[in-house]
């Protein structure tokens, strides 16, 4: 960890500088990934959760690039012109940002809520690490130069004064594959945003599946199609199916093309030929979530999850879910879904037909992931990351 300095004495106010670059990006692009999602809503949830006491806690927003645009923050005050530059300087060499001094007279810590880790004279500095897929399973990841990214990656990682992660099994892996103390890591789940819960009127979801040529029932898959979300179990496994299944209980597909999907869409585009499904790829929120309030089930058979936010938005939406047994999809989904094997298309395919098939234990699971999203919110999200500021700041 660095040897930044820490707060000597206890401030009447303590200046946060709050780092969103993969926040502004995405706004840039048009697009949040569930980074830029998780740093605007935990930026929201810390605005409404010191609100009362705004002398306690004052937040800054910080950013890596120039030409910054006025987020729901503020407009972000640049840390460097390229994180890249200073990434090197710091794995290398070891050098913090040349205006270290400068944010040394602004604040007192700085949360790096992406992978977009600074090093900082005489501030310490608390990271997000969602998880550590790039380093465990780069063939999963589109880059280039890979080993030396994933050792700049590593080496940001450990530079940071603590560290916060979303998920049990994520913590582990930083204990596991990168040394990490245990202490030094502290887990702050995620949340759901409160619009999952609301119901759709039935007007509105008769137009959105009459858009689409749907009917209620039908499976669903929520994400960017990418080989860690496993779009080819979940085909063959709906390819098992009964045929009067498949045309009765279609396979919608809701995501943007990512990368490594060459062999696949030719199956999305015969299977919408044979009449058994369809792929959207985008779709504004509000319509995901009529289609989540009438879909048989969100299929997520995902190899891999730091979190596996959609399982929760799903549960919040009252839609029963099958998801992976593996990586953090358990620890998340609490026993309120259909667990199996994401390598096991058979086990995919008779959990497909037991949500059809077994009503009562529909019902109950239903009911289940509906208590289960409850207890995720971005308001806890925020407490506990309150709660690690606390403790950095006292040096603990």
């Amino acid at each position: 960890m660095s040897e930044a300095g820490n707060t000597e004495h206890a401030q009447a106010t303590a200046n946060v500088g709050f780092s969103c670059t993969v926040w502004s990006m995405g706004e840039r692009a048009g697009h949040l990934d569930g980074i830029g999602i998780y740093t605007r809503a935990l930026w929201h949830a810390m605005q409404k959760l010191t609100a009362s006491d705004p002398q306690k806690w004052r937040f800054k927003p910080y950013a890596f690039g120039r030409n910054q645009l006025h987020l729901d923050c503020g407009v972000p005050q640049v840390l460097a012109k390229r994180f890249s530059v200073s990434c090197v300087l710091s794995a290398t060499l070891h050098k913090p940002l040349g205006n270290s001094a400068q944010l040394r007279r602004e604040i007192d810590v700085l949360h790096a809520t992406d992978h977009h880790i600074p090093r900082i004279k005489g501030v310490p500095v608390i990271a997000t690490v969602m998880d550590l897929i790039p380093l465990l399973h780069p063939e999963w990841i589109r880059q280039d130069l890979p080993r030396l990214k994933n050792w700049l990656f590593t080496s940001t990682i450990r530079s940071a004064d603590h560290i916060i992660t979303i998920s049990e099994h994520s913590k582990q892996d930083l204990i596991t594959h990168l040394g990490i103390a245990p202490e030094q890591v502290s887990v702050t789940p995620l949340g759901v945003e409160s619009c999952y819960f609301e119901r759709i009127e039935p007007q509105q979801i008769s137009t959105t599946l009459r858009a689409h040529g749907l009917q209620p029932g039908f499976f669903l898959f929520v994400g960017t199609l990418q080989p860690r979300k496993n779009l080819r179990g979940i085909l063959e496994a709906f390819n098992q199916l009964p045929q009067e299944i498949r045309r009765q209980h279609k396979l919608v597909v809701v995501g943007r093309d990512g990368w490594g999907n060459e062999d696949l869409l030719p199956e999305l585009r015969a299977l919408q030929a044979r009449g058994e499904g369809y792929w959207l790829d985008y779709l504004p929120r509000q319509q995901v979530m009529a289609l989540l309030q009438s879909a048989a089930a969100l299929v997520f058979p995902s190899l891999y999850e730091g979190f596996g936010l959609p399982v929760i938005e799903a549960f919040a939406a009252r839609c029963p879910v099958i998801t992976s047994n593996s990586t953090s999809l358990p620890e998340v989904a609490g026993g309120a879904a259909w667990l199996i094997d994401p390598n096991d298309s058979g086990e995919i395919a008779a959990a497909m037909l037991d949500v059809l098939q077994n009503q009562t234990l529909r019902a109950a699971r239903i009911e289940a992931g509906s208590n289960r999203a409850k207890t995720f919110s971005w308001d806890a999200c925020a407490a506990r990351t309150l709660e690690v500021y606390e403790k950095v700041l006292r040096g603990a």
